[in-house]
């Protein structure tokens, strides 16, 4: 699965889900980047407190 983390709100997105209601392309360009890495993403949860994008984590759509 393709992520992508906005550093400047700290919220990890999944790829195929991101859209407007996340406010992704909001962030500062500098600020994103993208991994298919999920021990990198769990190691930002764990280590750095950054969180899981609500709107496109939900799995009730």
């Amino acid at each position: 699965m393709k992520y992508l983390i906005d550093n400047s709100t700290q919220l990890i997105h999944r790829a195929s889900q991101a859209g407007d209601s996340c406010n992704f392309n909001t962030s500062p360009p500098k600020q994103r980047e993208s991994t298919q890495d999920e021990n990198y993403v769990n190691q930002l949860i764990k280590e750095k407190n950054y969180r899981k994008c609500d709107q496109c984590h939900c799995y009730c759509l």
